[in-house]
């Protein structure tokens, strides 16, 4: 088989999509009701432009839907394709939709680097916490591109890990986090990936991009929403326990420090919690203008490094 370069230097195998890497946080029931409620912790749909009745979108990595339903009510009676490789996702995300009554959204099982829709299907499209997952986000944006119609937008909203302020101060939870990411690294993701969205919207052909970061914070004073992000945090930890401890990149006492720390946040009635997202938003209509290459071609530039 033909290998290429990807974004981070390394190579995949030809033929395999970006999305083919293991998805770190599995489908479970749990890992659903995750989704959903960081969807409405995390603002739901407020990272996208301007959205408007008769629009058409594509939401690529849609999970349980949660974004799309949201969209599809924003634009309707537009369309939005909601794109997910699990079908396990799929099916969930087909039962909410029905079960809330929204008829203008549909959900198509694909690869993210290589979707079955035409060229210039719709007039938008975006991703949410996908790129962290896959092994060339070039390839996925420039795919996102392809399918909208020029004068169109794609739009990524990532989280930036180092970008988080806690009080009390909690150590531990930051040791597990970063052999979080460092396992996460290993299975070919990159967690670093919001901060270099600006350069993969580059690589990818886009034009007039904007990029911008956004603050999200939680206080003592909101127990329900400081319950959902602690909640949230211990969930990702449970999918990635056996693995951190089987690569010994964690130690069982480590874990249960964490633990301790997320009690007294939630019980200290001074707590405070930043963090940091990086947004990315860029114009289909101009990217032949911008000298770059587009999906599925090699970039003419150094491939994004794995550091920082």
């Amino acid at each position: 088989m033909e290998q290429r370069p990807t974004w981070s230097g390394a190579t995949i195998m030809g033929g395999l999509g970006s999305d083919k890497l293991p998805y770190m946080h599995g489908v479970s029931p749990a890992e659903q009701e995750r989704l959903e409620a960081g969807a409405k912790l995390f603002g739901g749909a407020e990272f996208l432009p301007p959205l408007h009745p008769g629009m058409s979108v594509v939401e690529v990595g849609c999970g349980t839907g949660a974004i799309a339903r949201e969209v599809a009510a924003k634009v309707a009676p537009g369309q939005v394709i909601g794109v997910d490789r699990e079908e396990a996702q799929l099916e969930t995300a087909k039962r909410l939709a029905v079960d809330q009554g929204i008829t203008n959204v549909r959900f198509l099982r694909d690869d993210a680097a290589a979707i079955d829709l035409p060229d210039n299907t719709c007039d938008a499209a975006y991703c949410r916490f996908l790129l962290e997952h896959v092994a060339d986000p070039v390839e996925v944006v420039g795919e996102l591109a392809r399918v909208v119609k020029p004068g169109g937008w794609v739009c990524a909203y990532e989280w930036d890990n180092t970008l988080e302020a806690m009080y009390p101060e909690a150590p531990a939870h930051r040791e597990v986090w970063q052999g979080i990411y460092t396992y996460q690294e290993k299975l070919g993701g990159e967690p670093r990936i919001a901060r270099k969205l600006y350069r993969v919207f580059l690589d990818a052909g886009l034009g007039d991009i904007q990029a911008e970061a956004r603050v999200w914070s939680v206080t003592g004073g909101e127990p329900e929403k400081l319950r959902m992000f602690v909640e949230g945090a211990r969930e990702i930890i449970s999918q990635t326990r056996d693995g951190l401890l089987r690569d010994k990149l964690i130690i069982p006492e480590t874990l249960a420090r964490a633990d301790a720390e997320y009690e007294l946040l939630l019980n200290t009635p001074y707590t405070y919690i930043a963090e940091g997202f990086c947004l990315a938003i860029g114009n289909v209509e101009t990217r032949a203008r911008s000298g770059f290459c587009v999906a599925n071609t090699p970039t003419p530039l150094l491939p994004l490094d794995k550091g920082g």
